[in-house]
């Protein structure tokens, strides 16, 4: 069995088929829509193309759904309802909607982490950041749409505005989109250093993590402050939950660079936790294809 799977961010769609071995056999990527007659239009054109190529249909979206009337009601980078039910030749028997942070954890613990730990969260980083949570084993989602943890609020910094309404916002701190936009801001300080040049090279934001560059002062208190937000957000979902293990994902997470072991280093360096021992970190084992495979597994495992 085939499945056509939608993984939606703020900035980009990103599909495929998958095959029930987990193979992504078909992909493709196109901006993300900007109204719903488009975002639908956007859709069918796809179904259309693959029709003869899946049996299933599986999208993750960046916000809150209602899975009861397949729809999709709001997202801080999507901000328009979406009703599913317009798609072409639309079954509800064989279609499946998620939120795409969940859909993400759920296929790294269910393919994963399921026989090692039972407590997982996992944040994708992308234009914004998305969040899955699995609590003893379980996606939790409390009243509906748990796991946004990019609205956590961890600066008091007022000039911070999320686009969520909200200021100080893990998410208009440090998502993928705030790395590009500060390697943009250092480049324009200064176009001769390691990393301004690396960066011209190859425009990832994630660069700014990569250890063998040597930064100037301005840019080591860049990646220092972007450290610190990230630390605290990851220290504050801890106390929470107690979690055991914490995955990096979303498109950041085919170039982690030293992201992982920066954040390591400074939560040893800053925080104590009497007693306890904090989770492990790691960046996501599907990498960007989480999102697309975690949509087809959903629909796979139901």
């Amino acid at each position: 069995m085939n499945v056509l799977a939608f993984d939606v961010g703020g900035t980009s769609m990103k599909y495929g088929i998958v095959s029930s071995s987990l193979e992504i056999v078909k992909k493709g990527i196109l901006d993300t829509p900007n109204n719903e007659i488009e975002f639908l239009n956007a859709i069918n054109e796809i179904i259309e193309s693959y029709k003869d190529d899946y049996e299933k249909i599986s999208i993750a979206m960046p916000g809150f759904i209602n899975k009861n009337e397949n729809k999709f009601l709001y997202g801080t980078n999507i901000k328009f309802e979406i009703d599913f039910k317009k798609i072409i030749n639309f079954n509800s028997d064989n279609f499946y909607l998620d939120n795409d942070g969940n859909v993400a954890a759920y296929a790294e613990y269910i393919q994963k982490y399921k026989n090692e730990y039972n407590n997982l969260i996992m944040l994708t980083f992308g234009t914004g950041i998305g969040g899955g949570i699995i609590l003893e084993g379980k996606l939790y989602r409390g009243a509906g749409s748990a796991g946004e943890i990019g609205h956590i609020l961890v600066s008091d910094n007022q000039n911070n505005i999320c686009n969520c309404g909200k200021t100080g916002c893990l998410e208009s701190i440090v998502s993928a989109r705030v790395w590009t936009e500060k390697c943009n801001e250092l480049n324009i300080i200064d176009k001769s250093t390691e990393l301004s040049k690396a960066y011209d090279k190859l425009g990832i934001g994630s660069i700014i993590f990569d250890k063998s560059i040597k930064l100037t002062p301005k840019e080591l208190e860049v990646r220092e402050n972007l450290l610190f937000y990230l630390s605290r957000g990851l220290v504050s979902i801890f106390e929470i939950f107690n979690n055991d293990i914490f995955l990096l994902g979303g498109a950041m997470a085919d170039n982690p660079y030293d992201l992982k072991s920066l954040l390591n280093e400074y939560i040893e360096d800053n925080y104590k936790f009497e007693a306890r021992r904090f989770p492990l970190i790691e960046i996501s084992n599907f990498k960007s294809d989480s999102g697309v495979l975690g949509a087809a597994i959903l629909a796979l495992n139901e």
